[in-house]
């Protein structure tokens, strides 16, 4: 199962008066059969568990200062090899060799490695303290805000009542 994205976001720094543009990757769906040994698309075998695998390339870029990267996400190869996998690139403005990499899990650790050859731990995100959303309350929301769009899908996919949960969609 493959889905993709065709969506541009933008951070900004308040601090900084920064906004960053940045591009998504894409998301598959992966399922190893563990009994033949090999990758199946099909999310739906009851031999191992899925995940969802995000692979592609990706860019971040500041029109203020001019720094960018370069991000990849790297799918698990067919035979062997690792999932999570992020290997970036950052660039200073008008260079077009990088002065800072960065690979790891996006999952995982991150680390960076500097062209002066410094090394260091860019992010361990098993460390990061999780913050719970702040989201309003259903009551409100108005009708199309996303909570409330899908209330009674996500109810029903709770209660694990899979065609109340379908007939919620239409």
């Amino acid at each position: 199962i493959n889905f993709y994205f065709s969506l541009i976001g933008c951070v900004t720094c308040l601090d900084y008066d920064e906004h960053y543009i940045l591009t998504f990757p894409n998301g598959y769906g992966r399922q190893v059969n563990a009994f033949f040994g090999i990758l199946i698309l099909n999310a739906l075998s009851i031999l191992t568990v899925p995940w969802i695998e995000l692979g592609g390339e990706c860019s971040i870029n500041c029109s203020k200062t001019g720094y960018n990267a370069s991000i990849v996400f790297h799918t698990k190869p067919f035979y062997g090899g690792k999932k999570h996998r992020i290997t970036a690139e950052i660039f200073s403005p008008n260079d077009k060799k990088p002065f800072c990499s960065i690979e790891g899990e996006w999952n995982g650790v991150m680390y960076t490695k500097y062209t002066t050859g410094e090394n260091a731990v860019f992010i361990d995100t098993k460390k990061m303290p999780t913050i719970k959303k702040k989201v309003r309350k259903l009551e409100d929301q108005d009708d199309f805000e996303s909570r409330c769009l899908w209330k009674d899908v996500t109810y029903n996919l709770k209660i694990r009542d899979i065609d109340a949960a379908t007939a919620a969609k239409h």
